[in-house]
């Protein structure tokens, strides 16, 4: 799953945005810990084909919950998944979106109490884009959208078996294309990133409460694997 990431390089993120989506320059304090709820940056395609960033609420409402308070915000949707699954099919069809980011956290479960964060990122640590969907906004709420998930690649999978459907610039330009996408194209799309591109890192417990937003989040920390899993980083 994905259920917290960051953008604390967003100087980087502005320029990869202008040069290769034509997305003038917009302005947002670095985040180091982004928690679903919140109200962040996702960027969208219009029917014309202009790109553009737009605040949502990360929790998709599906779009028959009319209430204001609504008992279903997921923060996430199995990629296999989206083009059948009742909840996003249409959105999946008409409402992709990117959800930028520069890394992500996820949890290694040592044991029933102890589970360890780590900091995933691109070794080159350049900005990266979620393949994500969305639900417009209405009278009782902001627009909202959910992560895709896909399974994940070899460095993931000895932290967790998903992982961010994270797209490379050909694929992510292909998800914000208007027009509708088969369970292939999904597939295709939504493949996990090479793993000996990625570098996973252990940080403290600080990232556990979504109150800690601080550059301190992403410091690396010791860390020895139990003898178990001793070839795991």
């Amino acid at each position: 799953m994905c259920g917290r990431y960051r953008i604390k390089d967003t100087d980087v993120l502005t320029e990869h945005l202008r040069a290769s989506f034509g997305i003038p320059d917009w302005v947002m304090t670095p985040r180091y810990n982004i928690a679903p709820s919140q109200d962040l940056p996702v960027i969208t395609m219009s029917d014309e084909g202009h790109a553009a960033v737009r605040t949502m609420r990360w929790g998709l409402v599906p779009f028959w919950d009319k209430s204001a308070k609504p008992k279903l915000a997921p923060i996430n949707a199995q990629a296999e998944k989206v083009v059948t699954n009742g909840m996003f099919r249409r959105a999946v069809q008409t409402h992709r979106c990117l959800v930028p980011a520069d890394g992500f956290y996820e949890w290694l479960r040592l044991d029933e109490k102890t589970k360890v964060p780590f900091d995933i990122h691109f070794r080159d640590r350049r900005p990266f884009y979620m393949a994500g969907l969305y639900e417009p906004a209405t009278p009782e709420r902001p627009a909202t959208y959910a992560v895709l998930t896909t399974s994940a690649n070899e460095l993931m999978a000895r932290i967790h078996n998903r992982m961010p459907a994270i797209l490379n610039l050909a694929a992510a330009k292909r998800w914000l294309k208007p027009g509708a996408v088969t369970e292939g194209d999904v597939a295709t799309l939504t493949a996990p990133p090479p793993a000996d591109e990625m570098e996973a890192n252990p940080v403290s417990s600080l990232v556990n409460s979504p109150r800690h937003d601080v550059p301190e989040c992403i410091v690396p920390v010791a860390f020895t694997p139990p003898p178990c899993q001793g070839e795991l980083f």
